[in-house]
């Protein structure tokens, strides 16, 4: 194998050839095969873990930017972050794990202790179905998007672990606003995702990637993709969308209680959420590891997901730093009143309208028909919501007109 064959499959050939190296050592074949099975599962739970640093210096450039703020590398010689502040994460880093651990007196202490660790253990479990490149995968699951659904439910029960646990009202009651965000709009996401899959055709992630190799759900099915992201901000915790840590309201949502690694454990589960959402639209609808030049070098195609992934992100810390945030009885009516029935509409009218395609129809067909369903729906909705605008107006305006008279009857002559 020349080196060029080599570094075209990289990752690939890395895990075939340290099968070779073991198997030279005249361990048995289950030996091998666990510990090469053992060293992929620690590199693929490492991939998150080993991504945060950048992606909390990325988000940082980017808020900087959107905020027009000053940072680490634009400061006096003394607070230097490094070039372009890339040392300033790992500062904070140090700081944290230096920070004291301080539990409350009054606080179940195995269900507060425990807590934290459950959410670093749910955002790292979900990454060993993603497909990271053309045949890089921790296990190729047919039940894949199942299973990232049902793990990522587990992070409602740390929620309220910590808040329960931490023995402060103002930390239960952040923890219950947020399983009452959580598991609403848990609903809608997987009727988003429920669409995919009938597309598709499989659970499977790499199926739908495959799906995908011609046109992009995001181009057939763009109302599907906007049904997802609204969805996942609410499961981040995301503006507008941010009640389960809003500070100005309930001061540091239901971690208030935690300190030093505990709290950052919190903190860097929060960022390996994004990053996993962001991965999964990205495979849901913009084609995975798909991109130019993949077949003759499969090895790009990790860097077309990570270039996807990264755009991703950028849309979500728009959002995030852009938009104003909703009360509790808002998020919940947007859900339920809005978002709901629309994803429900929208489960129905794509499966009647696959079903009702010719099976012979081509991709560029089916994606072109799919892309009028969500149009229709799409002016549908807006003509919907024009009325109740219209009706909420008419309604304010007679109220306004009633109370007038009334003050007009008890004026004296």
């Amino acid at each position: 194998m020349t080196f060029l064959e080599f570094v075209q499959n990289l990752l690939v050939n890395v895990g075939q050839w340290l099968q070779g190296l073991l198997a030279n050592t005249n361990l048995s074949p289950d030996w091998v095969r666990g510990i090469t099975l053992g060293v992929g599962a620690l590199a693929l739970g490492f991939v998150p873990l080993i991504s945060l640093f950048f992606l909390i210096w990325y988000e940082r450039k980017i808020v900087a930017r959107i905020g027009d703020r000053l940072g680490p590398n634009n400061t006096t010689p003394g607070a230097y972050g490094g070039p372009f502040g890339l040392l300033q994460v790992f500062g904070d880093a140090i700081k944290m794990f230096v920070k004291e651990d301080i539990v409350p007196t009054m606080a179940d202490r195995w269900i507060f202790n425990i807590a934290p660790s459950l959410t670093m253990a749910i955002a790292v479990l979900a990454w060993a179905v993603i497909p990271l490149g053309k045949g890089i995968i921790g296990s190729d699951l047919s039940i894949g998007v199942f299973y990232i659904l049902s793990v990522g439910s587990g992070g409602i029960i740390s929620i309220l672990m910590a808040g329960w646990g931490s023995n402060n009202k103002y930390a239960l009651l952040a923890a219950v606003r947020g399983v009452a965000t959580l598991i609403g709009y848990e609903i809608p996401q997987v009727l988003a995702v429920m669409v995919v899959v009938m597309v598709a055709g499989s659970f499977s992630l790499q199926d739908i990637i495959v799906a995908q190799e011609q046109v992009y759900f995001l181009f057939a099915m763009p109302l599907t993709a906007l049904l997802f992201l609204a969805a996942s901000l609410a499961e981040l915790g995301r503006r507008p969308f941010d009640l389960v840590e809003a500070d100005s309201e309930i001061v540091a949502g239901f971690f208030i209680e935690y300190s030093g690694i505990k709290f950052g454990m919190f903190y860097l589960g929060e960022f390996i959420n994004q990053l996993m959402i962001s991965t999964l639209f990205s495979i849901l609808f913009l084609g995975g590891w798909q991109g130019w030049w993949v077949e003759q070098a499969p090895v790009l195609g990790s860097l077309w997901l990570v270039g996807k992934i990264f755009f991703v992100m950028l849309v979500i810390q728009f959002f995030q730093y852009s938009l104003p945030r909703l009360r509790i009885d808002q998020i919940l009516a947007v859900n339920w009143k809005f978002l709901m029935p629309l994803a429900l509409v929208n489960v129905c009218v794509i499966a009647l309208l696959g079903k009702a395609l010719p099976p012979n129809i081509g991709e560029w067909q089916r994606a072109g028909a799919f892309l009028l369903a969500n149009v229709v729906m799409g002016l549908v909705m807006w003509g919907i919501l024009a009325l109740a605008n219209w009706q909420a107006r008419q309604s304010e305006q007679a109220e306004i007109a009633a109370n007038l008279e009334l003050e007009q009857e008890a004026t004296p002559v």
